[in-house]
């Protein structure tokens, strides 16, 4: 009886919920398949597997703060939701795939303050936001962005490798060192593949570890120069080792390690920052971060 009465009353929900799931899958089913093949041949991107399962870690640790909400189903959601529409079709039309793919979250917005209202769409901002990180940058940005950190990732290795005694020229992106030849910095030593992977995960580890803002954004602001940082350290070592021990050593097992390597000690560097804000930043107490949290 206690069931029948709860499908009842939310009968007229679950219907809306149903339907409008529907016409999203039907809606977006091609892009999902886009989001599968660029994961699987763009290592830029690869981490955007993990990205779904997160979100879904994430929603379900808020299911006890989400059972505790009252739904208020709000009109507001539905002007989101049309946005997001809107955003789609312009996507389409202009063949602009980032706008297409990233009106998938506008769409999920707008349903979730349709359907639930601003509680939980509250509650379920951040993971919500987090799912930008499985959306592609677009190739004009990503190649641009790209390009300038491979100019500045070769000018500071080729000083750096010209202060240890070690004859270097640079131009352009390709150092030319002494007994070694030309090195190329490619576009996978720039630090964007670094830059993209350690913003999701700085961003969960400050959501994760932080209730303040400030202390949550230090973390995130951290990611850009330590991923810079540690391809500077990527490049250099490249080019020493070649110096010393031949040429394979920038085109060996070695150099292809070198990745792994590099985000170690990237989320090494990232840890550093995190206890250098428990010494010098410490949280409010709990409760007076609560009562200051908007």
């Amino acid at each position: 009886m206690i069931g029948k009465t709860f499908f009842q009353e939310h009968k007229d929900e679950a219907a809306r919920l149903g339907i409008l799931s529907l016409v999203m899958i039907v809606l977006y089913s091609p892009t999902f398949s886009m989001f599968w093949y660029d994961w699987s041949h763009d290592d830029n991107y690869s981490h955007g597997f993990l990205v779904p399962f997160i979100v879904g870690y994430l929603v379900w640790t808020k299911r006890d703060q989400l059972g505790r909400l009252v739904p208020a189903p709000s009109w507001t959601g539905l002007v989101v939701l049309v946005a997001g529409v809107g955003l789609y079709v312009l996507g389409t039309i202009g063949a602009e795939w980032f706008i297409r793919r990233s009106s998938m979250i506008v769409v999920l917005g707008g349903l979730i303050l349709y359907l639930y209202g601003v509680g939980h769409f509250r509650v379920l901002l951040f993971p919500l936001t987090y799912m930008i990180f499985m959306v592609p940058l677009p190739a004009i940005v990503y190649k641009g962005l790209a390009f300038r950190l491979q100019i500045l990732v070769s000018i500071i290795s080729a000083e750096i490798i010209r202060l240890l005694g070690i004859a270097v020229y640079r131009n352009g992106n390709v150092l030319e060192v002494a007994q070694v030849g030309p090195l190329a910095v490619e576009e996978a030593c720039s630090g964007m593949r670094s830059i993209l992977a350690l913003l999701a995960l700085s961003s969960l580890l400050a959501y994760i570890l932080y209730r303040t803002r400030l202390r949550q954004w230090i973390l995130v602001a951290f990611a850009l120069p330590v991923a810079v940082v540690t391809n500077i350290f990527r490049v250099t070592m490249t080019g020493i080792l070649s110096y010393h021990f031949g040429r394979e050593m920038a085109e060996g097992w070695l150099h292809e390690s070198f990745g792994g390597i590099v985000f170690v000690i990237a989320f090494a560097l990232l840890w550093l920052v995190s206890k250098a804000m428990d010494a010098f930043l410490p949280e409010p107490p709990k409760e007076a971060a609560a009562s200051s949290a908007p």
